[in-house]
């Protein structure tokens, strides 16, 4: 364990510890708060020389306000500024509180092991402010998916982009029957329909690529140098695409649909992508709307998923694509 973090939190716990005036603090009481967060946090205790050591870094480094004062034969001590902080962090328990809600909201969505960082953080954030926020009782609950396959390796391709690592990835797509050795340039983790993908670069090509992590089988680090991304901007990339599949040589279209009977309401109030706008209503029960989006797979399927209570008007190359696949299905299931 980095003595830093010990270290860090020492301090912590002293800071707190100073700042509640409610008792006299003894360093025999210092010591016993402290040893009792770091066994719970590290599994270890500290010498009260050590602590000593800790406290005369606050009063000779950090120029904290403590005084020593006596109490017959034993010292005790005390911040003298009752707003002193060593940290002095301009947040309140109401913030507190929200951060805590926010965490457990994005538990329920995420797969990230990140968030434990994030515990702690807001647990450093409690001890500089000296409170205890209770935890609340839940008062939000998301759908819960199965386990994704491939979560497991979330964290590390997280990692791997953050600190720009090139990556020996053994992948093997549907319908393969051994993995494949690629190597990967990782720029982005995007998820669709519960299920993750890594987008980047794959060798020196000059496109993108896109892995699926469920049929990723090995990760290992790359001593190749990395690419930075000029190949696409993370943030706007797939402000007008559904999915990950980017069609080379496709633009963004003015896609005009007509929404008929049940669909309508839901349509509506759940809109197939956030360009949607509705041109016209001309009956209670037609709809006329516009997305801006580009033509790719995960298009069609949305598109499908609604039939038969919605048609392409335009364009007209994808209402010809959807004819097809209306035609082909048809075919199938005589």
């Amino acid at each position: 364990m980095p003595k830093n973090k010990d270290f860090s939190l020492r301090i912590e716990i002293l800071d707190e510890c100073l700042r509640r005036r409610q008792r006299k603090w003894f360093i025999e009481d210092l010591l016993d708060e402290v040893n009792k967060k770091l066994n719970e946090r590290y599994g270890k205790e500290v010498s009260k020389r050590t602590l000593q050591y800790d406290i005369d870094y606050l009063i000779n480094d950090k120029l904290a306000p403590i005084e020593k004062c006596r109490e017959g034969q034993r010292v005790f001590y005390k911040y003298t500024d009752l707003s002193y902080s060593v940290f002095n962090l301009p947040i309140s328990e109401e913030e507190i509180t929200k951060l805590k809600d926010a965490i457990k909201i994005l538990r329920e969505v995420n797969e990230f092991n990140l968030l434990d960082d994030v515990d702690m953080i807001v647990e450093k954030l409690e001890h500089t402010i000296s409170t205890n926020v209770p935890e609340s009782r839940s008062m939000i609950q998301f759908e819960k998916h199965t386990y994704t396959e491939g979560a497991e390796y979330l964290d590390d391709l997280f990692a791997a982009i953050k600190e720009k690592t090139v990556l020996k990835i053994a992948y093997q797509p549907f319908g393969a029957e051994q993995p494949q050795e690629w190597i990967m340039h990782p720029y982005l983790l995007k998820e669709y329909r519960n299920r993750w993908f890594l987008i980047g670069r794959r060798d020196l090509a000059d496109r993108i690529s896109n892995l699926a992590l469920d049929r990723i089988k090995e990760i290992k680090n790359s001593a190749i140098n990395f690419i930075d991304n000029n190949l696409f901007e993370p943030d706007t990339y797939y402000k007008h695409l559904i999915g990950v599949t980017f069609p080379k040589g496709e633009e963004i279209q003015e896609i005009i649909l007509k929404v008929k009977g049940k669909q309508i309401n839901y349509i509506k109030t759940k809109p197939i992508h956030k360009t949607q706008e509705i041109v016209e209503e001309p009956d209670k029960n037609t709809l006329i709307i516009k997305l801006m989006l580009i033509n790719n797979y995960e298009l069609q399927s949305v598109l499908l998923s609604y039939t038969p209570d919605i048609e392409v008007l335009q364009p007209v190359s994808l209402r010809n694509e959807m004819i097809d696949k209306y035609a082909v299905a048809l075919e199938v299931n005589k």
